[in-house]
């Protein structure tokens, strides 16, 4: 067999039922119209290798010895494949008919710094919008743009469109790049990769364009489900911690590293006190008198003894924030090590790149309504212009 032009890489996990639409839709998109081979880097899934032969014999299959997530899942693919153009489409996501050869004939097309091609994905019933594009906020943090929307009152966006970055969900990369590149952080598991990998190819001097009328129905939350509340939000926020601290320039990591931080330990102040058992013992004046009363009035008046009051954490959203912050304590050297690799391949400052993205300034979580304080303004005072949205606008369709 020669040379396929394009090999497309699906992480599965879990799900077969969703993995085989997935794989029917590749398999009808691709006849006729793209030399393609679809590779599955099974992820400890526990896939019916049978049933995936039976129903699809072309179907190569990559074997992780254990679920390495999605970032190291895709290396494999990569690693695997043969094609010098990569697809990159989610195991829950039903891409439309023409979607491989438009993302695969973008790339072929593009200028040679352009490094990735970003598809469009939309809900199931392909009436509203899941990711068209995306923006970065100052601490790291991810969004996708009018999620919810419907598809029909979009703004247009032609091909070619530059993006900060493309959705790993559906998105197409020159392979000998991507490997080069580094690829996905593997730190990352899952979330944030892709942002993490856009903004690096910006720095080292490259493009991420748009092709939108690549098209993808989305089932969505099929990660989150499977990964849980705690362990998703202990990903969101060290993932979104590393892309802040490797990739902001000198002058962008002056500015903004020290109200990353505050963000980070006011969220988690926030959280511990309002959403923990006994927490308002840490509020406690650790100055007043406590004494027991005597033994004689205990014995008189059946006084129980004074026991310390203990502090229960049992509230996901702040054990997922304290294990992200131990997290980066101990992954100290290994994220100083990255900063320097990436910020020794720079070729574009940050604020060349954001005067294109603009940085934004998202009120997220319990603590956020802070950011409006006096405290939190001063840590901004060099800061660049932060662009101020909501989540009621970013979440337009009312899904989150």
């Amino acid at each position: 067999m020669k040379r396929p032009d394009a090999s497309i890489v699906v992480v599965h996990h879990r799900g077969p039922e969703r993995l085989f639409e997935t794989l029917a839709a590749l398999d009808e998109a691709c006849r006729g119209r793209l030399a393609a081979e679809v590779i599955v880097v099974d992820n400890a899934s526990g896939l019916p290798v049978a049933e995936l032969l039976r129903r699809h014999p072309t179907t190569r299959r990559v074997v992780a010895d254990r679920n390495v997530g999605f970032a190291a899942g895709c290396r494999l693919g990569a690693e695997a494949a043969k094609a010098p153009a990569l697809l990159f489409v989610n195991d829950d996501a039903v891409v439309e008919p023409e979607a491989p050869l438009l993302l695969a004939e973008a790339l072929a097309r593009a200028e040679p710094d352009v490094i990735a091609v970003a598809g469009r994905l939309t809900d199931l019933a392909g009436e509203r919008n899941d990711f068209s594009d995306g923006f970065l906020t100052f601490d790291g943090h991810a969004f996708q743009n009018e999620v919810g929307k419907p598809v029909t009152a979009l703004a247009g966006s032609a091909p070619d469109e530059e993006r900060l970055f493309a959705c790993g969900g559906l998105m197409a990369v020159r392979r000998a790049e991507f490997l080069s590149s580094g690829g996905f952080d593997e730190d990352y598991f899952a979330y944030l990769e892709d942002v993490d990998f856009g903004w690096r190819q910006w720095i080292f001097g490259r493009r991420i364009v748009a092709e939108p009328r690549a098209r993808a129905r989305h089932v969505g939350g099929a990660t989150a489900e499977a990964l849980g509340v705690f362990s998703r939000g202990y990903l969101f926020e060290k993932n979104a911690f590393a892309t802040a601290y490797k990739n902001f320039d000198r002058d962008y990591f002056a500015a903004l590293m020290p109200s990353v931080l505050a963000a980070f330990l006011t969220r988690i102040s926030e959280m511990l006190a309002a959403r923990n058992p006994g927490a308002a013992e840490l509020a406690r004046d650790p100055y007043e008198d406590r004494r027991p009363p005597s033994s004689v009035a205990r014995r008189l008046f059946g006084i129980a003894e004074l026991t310390d009051s203990f502090v229960r954490l049992d509230d996901p959203l702040t054990l997922a924030h304290l294990r992200a912050l131990l997290w980066i304590h101990r992954s100290q050297e290994s994220l100083a090590a990255k900063r320097r690799a990436v910020q020794s391949k720079r070729r574009r400052p940050d604020s060349e790149i954001f005067a294109k993205f603009p940085l934004r300034l998202v009120p997220t979580y319990p603590g956020d309504e802070r950011f409006d304080s006096e405290f939190f303004r001063e840590f901004l005072a060099s800061a660049p212009r932060l662009v101020r949205t909501t989540l009621e606008e970013i979440f337009v369709g009312g899904a989150k």
